[in-house]
């Protein structure tokens, strides 16, 4: 086993998140349409940075449950974590309306999370094949009842009740019954070595012909049945990016599968150039929120021409990734990072100390 860092965080796992947040501004930037090889080969991020994001966020969250499984406080401190993001997502949803917010995506799992802790690995895994066929199944089923319709637009704080709940399980742009797989994904990851280079020389194996079949596959039926692939549940055969299909979960969730293990792999290789990437992916909460609000400040009416939109991805990236070097190096975590760690409730407990009786795993956390 090599361990690839002191300090007990492993920096690989923080530079995939940091790719995961490059991509997201790449796609949230714009456009999402192109003719040429350079502007496909600049989508590539698209349907796969923000599947990268949460199986990043599964691992995160195993990994914190079962090095904090004998402390009281870890329910609290999800649970604080969670309603932060869901409800937070919530209102950052209000000032954009042309960018899905992901965050009360995250509200929903990492309370899930709390939920399947107990659950041994392999069920995990068994529970995200099921969701990557029932999933989809029942997305579909509900485009039918509708006519053909599905609800994209993105909910948020003020909403009715049941709209939001709908919208995050069901009909919106982060569905739970789909995105629950690549975080339950992550969640397995987490049981295995990853600072171990047979494990993740494995792992990168099985997520890139995953990646690579899935992807692949998804090509025959719009081959076959033309433009009856969309309608019913032909789509089911289908890989559109961001279609909540199984083939593109497969694929997507199989290619982040492969950038989480190379990272991890090949850290001590990358490390003195991907340094700033994996500063950035432990800022990502705070320069995803500062992404948005960026974005909503300057985009035009007519959105992004692709020139314009390569410029302002590729400024918004190095601004990010200078800023994140400087700021980890000088004060630590991001600021709303440091909001997350909820040291609080922590200073509560050592008032009022209650510990539970539990097997713990003597395991490092990366940031969630």
């Amino acid at each position: 086993m090599t361990k690839d860092l002191p300090g007990r965080r492993i920096l690989g796992l923080d530079a995939a998140r940091g790719v995961a947040l490059l991509g997201m501004i790449v796609v949230n930037v714009g456009p999402l349409d192109g003719d040429g090889i350079g502007q496909r080969l600049y989508l590539l991020p698209y349907g796969r940075a923000s599947v990268l994001f949460v199986v990043v966020a599964g691992i995160g969250m195993a990994t914190y449950l079962r090095a904090h499984a004998a402390d009281s406080r870890r329910w609290p401190t999800v649970v604080w974590r969670a309603a932060l993001l869901f409800l937070g997502g919530l209102a950052l949803q209000r000032v954009t309306d042309d960018l899905g917010v992901i965050l009360p995506a995250y509200g929903l799992l990492f309370l899930l999370a709390l939920g399947l802790q107990r659950a041994r690995p392999r069920m995990w895994l068994l529970g995200a094949g099921v969701a990557t066929v029932i999933g989809p199944v029942l997305i579909v089923s509900h485009v039918v009842s509708r006519g053909g319709r599905h609800v994209t637009d993105p909910v948020a704080w003020g909403d009715p009740a049941g709209q939001i709940l709908h919208s995050l399980i069901l009909s919106g742009r982060y569905p739970l019954v789909t995105w629950v797989v690549p975080f339950l994904v992550g969640m397995w990851m987490a049981s295995s070595d990853l600072r171990d280079s047979a494990v993740t020389g494995k792992l990168m194996k099985i997520g890139g012909l995953a990646a690579i079949g899935g992807f692949l596959l998804a090509q025959i039926a719009p081959l076959v049945l033309g433009a009856r692939a969309e309608g019913g549940f032909a789509r089911l055969l289908t890989g559109v990016a961001h279609g909540q299909m199984p083939l593109w979960l497969v694929s997507s969730v199989g290619g982040a599968v492969f950038v989480i293990a190379a990272s991890m792999h090949y850290w001590s290789t990358i490390q003195h150039v991907a340094g700033p990437v994996a500063a950035a992916g432990r800022m990502a909460l705070t320069f995803y929120v500062g992404h948005v609000l960026v974005l909503t400040a300057i985009t035009p009416d007519s959105d992004f021409s692709f020139g314009q939109g390569l410029l302002v991805s590729a400024g918004m990236s190095i601004a990010f990734l200078t800023i994140a070097a400087l700021w980890t190096r000088l004060l630590g975590a991001g600021p709303l990072e440091r909001l997350l760690r909820a040291t609080w409730l922590r200073r509560l407990s050592q008032s009022h100390p209650v510990r539970i009786s539990a097997n713990a795993h003597g395991a490092s956390s990366p940031t969630t």
